[in-house]
């Protein structure tokens, strides 16, 4: 072999859900998700929100996968955590 070796480098591929909350990562909340968050903080279902919101249940799904992206957490004992922490609840 007179050249230089080629490497085989496997490509990482990452799941568009975890790009985007890494691209979230660290944004401020909004007013918005700040009171999503408070309602799920206290124990409110994903229906009883929307219903206090007067919206759908998807968007109060898409405003919580904000929440958790920006936080950078998983769930909502971690995000009602990370939020007590950095003093927003």
């Amino acid at each position: 072999m007179s050249g230089p070796e080629e490497t085989y480098r496997p490509s990482v591929i990452v799941p568009t859900a975890i790009r985007k909350r890494r691209s979230l990562s660290g944004k401020p909340l909004t007013p918005t998700e700040l009171e999503i968050l408070r309602w799920a903080s206290e124990g409110k279902t994903v229906w009883e929100i929307s219903q206090i919101r007067a919206t759908s249940e998807a968007t109060v799904k898409f405003h919580l996968r904000n929440i958790y992206g920006k936080l950078d957490v998983t769930n909502r004992v971690q995000a009602k955590n990370e939020a007590v922490r950095q003093g927003l609840c």
